[in-house]
C-alpha cells in the first residue's frame, strides 16, 4: 500500500517518532528577562519553575534583572511552560512567564521581556515598546 509513496513515508514515520520522543525542538534559545520598572529601591523576589526544570528562587534588585534561557520544546502535548511566583512589598502574584503556545513564532522568539509595576507585572512582544499582556497583582 505505501509503496507507491516510498522514502516520503519512511520520512514522515522517522519525524514523527522524533516529535514523540520530544527530540524536536527550536532552532534558537529563547531569554527570559524580568526586570524592576517601579519607583523606589525595593527587591522584589521571584521563583521559576516548568514541568522539567525549578530554576530555584531569586531576589531582584531595583537596577538588576532576573534572565534564563532555553531552547523551547515543541511536542504533540504542548510546549515549552515557565511559571513564575512573584512577592513584591506585600502583594503577590503567578502566572506563566512563558508559554510557547503563546509566545513562540508570534510573540517573543529570541526575547521575553517582563516588568514589575506598581500595578502588576506587563510583557513586551520582541520589539514593541508597550505591553501587550498584563497581569494585576492577585494579593
Amino acid at each position: 500500500m505505501f509503496k507507491k509513496y516510498g522514502s516520503s513515508v519512511n520520512v514522515f514515520i522517522s519525524l514523527l517518532m522524533l516529535w514523540n520522543h520530544g527530540a524536536i525542538v527550536a532552532d534558537a534559545k529563547t531569554t527570559v528577562k524580568i526586570v524592576p520598572d517601579y519607583p523606589g529601591k525595593s527587591s522584589f523576589g521571584i521563583h521559576c519553575e516548568s514541568g522539567d526544570d525549578d530554576l530555584g528562587g531569586h531576589i531582584i534588585a531595583q537596577g538588576s534583572y532576573y534572565s534564563f534561557s532555553f531552547k523551547p520544546n515543541i511536542t504533540p502535548w504542548g510546549s515549552t511552560l515557565f511559571h513564575y511566583a512573584l512577592n513584591w512589598e506585600g502583594r503577590g502574584l503567578s502566572f506563566e512567564i512563558y508559554n510557547g503556545d503563546r509566545d513562540l513564532n508570534n510573540r517573543c522568539d529570541e526575547l521575553c521581556l517582563w516588568k514589575v509595576r506598581l500595578d502588576g507585572v506587563s510583557g513586551y512582544k520582541e520589539g514593541e515598546d508597550n505591553p501587550d499582556i498584563f497581569f494585576p497583582w492577585t494579593r
